[in-house]
């Protein structure tokens, strides 16, 4: 088995233990409490602690081998998802773990995207394999949870997480073996990497610069999509049963894993960013006057594909413009952008629903995406992705 097929596997076995997880505990902890109010706690702590992981990395990164830190990362996840499972840990301690998970998650994620230009030749293709399969992982382990929680107990799933998470450092552990000969690139330079550095770097540096900005407009505008605001819009735009609430999250996952086996597929390097924009723009402009729910189910489909195929395209710019030794720090700074403009985003959201019609909050949100064509254009223009390659 070749490197890049063991991570995407350590990947795939994560990201479904890291799924059944987020069921599990959303459900244990609307269960102690028989408060929603109180369940919502759980995005807000993997929010800071994502956040707070940035301003860390780089400290970490430049002291301890890459490979290391992304094992060492998954095993002490699994020790704490460990005392989750079998110690029964009051409100506030349950909360401190989540934290503490996704502080954890904050360093594997980054050093798993830096790995690409590292063990792959082609790029799109290594990038389509992950975010699409990625996405079939959650459309599967989402619902799966759900239903292991309804028929079996919260601690039941969590005992399957566990179970999960302990594979996902097997796998790692056999990523690390293979890699261990791979030295950790050095960039010449004087400055050593830090949370500035990290910052100046991703801030001044054009394919960095305008990658950041755009996929820190695209993650605000993007909140408009999630789940809450489905059900919002199904019940007073569209009049229907909350049954079309799944339906059309099937719809919109379904697609983004469509855009990803059109980037595997593709072979010809046109330029994508731009059209990818103005789709995501008609999709919001289309979802927020939609008639009837085929022109709803439609919308979902382009906003799907159009953002996968954005997301594919603006990581493999990135990973071909920027020197590797560099590429861990800048997708750290990347998540930290990531999860702030997600969170004020679902806040600002949240608060215009409750207050507005909802057809006004996507038209808004429309017009928020607008923000995107100068950072799409620009990086379009001035960052070319390079010619084809071929995975190792």
């Amino acid at each position: 088995m070749n490197r890049f097929t063991t991570l995407l596997v350590s990947q795939w076995v994560a990201n479904a233990g890291d799924a059944l997880y987020i069921v599990a505990l959303i459900a244990t902890l609307y269960q102690q409490t028989g408060q929603a109010s109180t369940a919502a706690l759980f995005p807000i702590a993997v929010t800071a602690g994502m956040t707070m992981s940035g301003f860390f990395f780089a400290s970490l990164a430049r002291r301890f081998r890459h490979a290391s830190l992304l094992l060492f990362s998954q095993l002490i996840k699994t020790i704490t998802l460990g005392m989750i499972v079998f110690l029964d840990l009051p409100l506030a301690s349950l909360l401190v773990c989540v934290v503490w998970i996704a502080f954890l998650d904050g360093f594997a994620r980054p050093i798993e995207s830096a790995f690409l230009p590292r063990i792959t030749d082609d790029l799109q293709k290594a990038n389509s394999l992950v975010q699409g399969t990625n996405q079939v992982v959650q459309l599967v382990m989402w619902p799966l949870g759900a239903i292991f929680v309804s028929v079996g107990s919260p601690h039941l799933v969590l005992m399957i997480s566990f179970g999960l998470f302990i594979g996902a450092t097997l796998w790692t552990t056999l990523f690390h073996r293979q890699v261990r000969q791979l030295a950790d690139p050095v960039e010449d330079s004087d400055e050593s990497p830090t949370f500035q550095s990290s910052f100046r770097y991703t801030r001044t540096h054009p394919a960095a610069r305008l990658n950041t900005a755009l996929l820190g407009i695209d993650a605000f505008a993007s909140t408009a999509w999630i789940s809450a605001l489905f059900l919002v819009y199904i019940d007073t735009h569209l009049a229907l049963s909350d049954s079309w609430w799944g339906i059309l999250n099937a719809f919109y996952l379904l697609s983004m894993i469509g855009g990803s086996y059109c980037m595997l597929r593709r072979t010809k390097r046109t330029p994508l960013l731009l059209s990818s924009v103005l789709l995501s723009i008609g999709a919001t402009a289309l979802f927020a006057s939609a008639p009837h729910v085929m022109f709803a189910i439609v919308a979902c489909i382009v906003q799907g594909a159009a953002s996968q195929l954005r997301a594919i395209d603006m990581n493999t710019r990135l990973q071909e413009a920027t020197p590797i030794a560099r590429l861990p720090y800048v997708y750290s700074m990347q998540q930290t952008v990531y999860t702030l403009s997600f969170c004020l985003g679902s806040l600002l959201f949240g608060l215009l629903a409750d207050r507005l019609n909802i057809e006004i909050v996507y038209w808004i949100a429309a017009v928020i995406a607008l923000l995107m064509l100068p950072s799409a254009r620009r990086l379009q223009q001035s960052v070319p992705a390079s010619a084809e390659r071929h995975v190792s």
